[in-house]
């Protein structure tokens, strides 16, 4: 995988860019906004230094990398215009010194950008190689990563719309969605990431070394699970209404609710 030494220094030099960005605006939360248009950046590059036609496989990729990257950057963008910085963030505004600004730096940047990596490795390596034939299992990959990106697309939807009215109404703005996909699974759209992702990497199976590259589909699954994903949980500890709605309705996979 050599042809890929320029992902490390790029992935850098982007969340380096966020970084000063952040600093200016006083919100650590635009990572959030980075995030997709960085998998566009790196598919784009790919392709411009990668020096031939693109076959199927690669068309594929960059197609559902652009939709889903575009579709995200809205999505952050305009719940970062909507309401005050996320509360991951807000420890990292404790401190004004340079020790405190490098630590949010490496913490924050150069964590999520180390994941950037590590998840963009299966874009990049296909993109490098040259025509290979497409196998039954890219096609079922294919028609993963489509299916992940509508449901993720329809759960985040559904929730915009639903704390959208709720906000305009000081009665109701802090109830729980539960309505729509929501009514069988508390983190659809999560749901939709790790399957979306997954449908990537299936998508590239048959490359030389393919199996490797599983890391990436199972960093988004790990992440999404037990680090930045599912445990948000925690912000409604103490909730009555949320616990009645987590003691009815399943994690992540869709089951119907109990009664």
């Amino acid at each position: 995988m050599h042809q890929l030494w320029y992902l490390p220094f790029l992935v850098f030099f982007y969340m380096g860019a966020w970084f000063l960005v952040s600093l200016k605006y006083r919100r650590y939360d635009v990572i959030d906004v980075a995030w997709g248009p960085g998998f566009i950046m790196i598919v784009l590059i790919s392709i411009y230094l990668r020096e031939m036609n693109l076959d199927a496989r690669s068309v594929f990729i960059v197609l559902l990398i652009i939709l889903w990257g575009t579709r995200l950057l809205f999505h952050n963008f305009e719940r970062n215009l909507r309401q005050g910085e996320d509360w991951r963030y807000h420890k990292w505004h404790d401190g004004k010194s340079a020790k405190s600004l490098l630590g949010t730096f490496f913490q924050v940047f150069m964590f999520q950008g180390a994941l950037m990596l590590i998840i963009s490795l299966p874009l990049a390596y296909s993109l490098s190689l040259t025509f290979l034939p497409m196998f039954d299992i890219n096609y079922l990959g294919l028609g993963l990563a489509a299916f992940g990106l509508i449901l993720e697309t329809i759960a985040d939807f559904q929730r915009t719309n639903f704390l959208r009215k709720n906000n305009n109404n000081n009665n109701n703005n802090n109830k729980l969605m539960v309505r729509g996909l929501w009514r069988y699974s508390r983190h659809p759209n999560y749901l939709g990431e790790i399957i979306f992702w997954w449908g990537i990497y299936f998508l590239i199976w048959g490359l030389p070394n393919s199996w490797m590259l599983a890391i990436a589909p199972l960093v988004v699954s790990y992440t999404l699970i037990f680090i930045s994903g599912l445990p948000t949980e925690k912000k409604y500890q103490g909730r009555k209404d949320f616990i009645e709605y987590k003691r009815k309705t399943s994690p992540l996979l869709f089951w119907f609710p109990k009664k």
